[in-house]
């Protein structure tokens, strides 16, 4: 009797979480990883070109550093493309 108990109450949690995440969580995850490929897209890109801009044009752009975490309220592809342009003409100037 209490294994019946105890399977049927972990059935209907899982059936429960199952139909909690179909209907909410996938949305969250795309969007939240959508912001944060597009930021890491354009700190990548920003970097190359904030490089370029001190070297020149046909200047070899360096492997890019990791993408830093996005910071509060600037998680656009600008955003990260201005922080990396920033960061590219530095590396450029050492």
């Amino acid at each position: 009797m209490k294994k019946t108990m105890i399977l049927a109450t972990l059935i209907s949690g899982f059936m429960f979480l199952t139909a909690f995440n179909s209907l909410s969580y996938p949305e969250l995850v795309k969007t939240e990883a959508s912001e944060v490929s597009d930021y890491c897209d354009g700190w990548s890109d920003g970097y190359c070109e904030g490089f370029k801009d001190v070297k020149g044009q046909y200047a070899l752009c360096p492997l890019t550093p990791l993408c830093p975490l996005a910071e509060l309220g600037k998680e656009r592809y600008t955003d990260g493309y201005n922080r990396g342009f920033k960061a590219g003409t530095r590396k450029a100037r050492e």
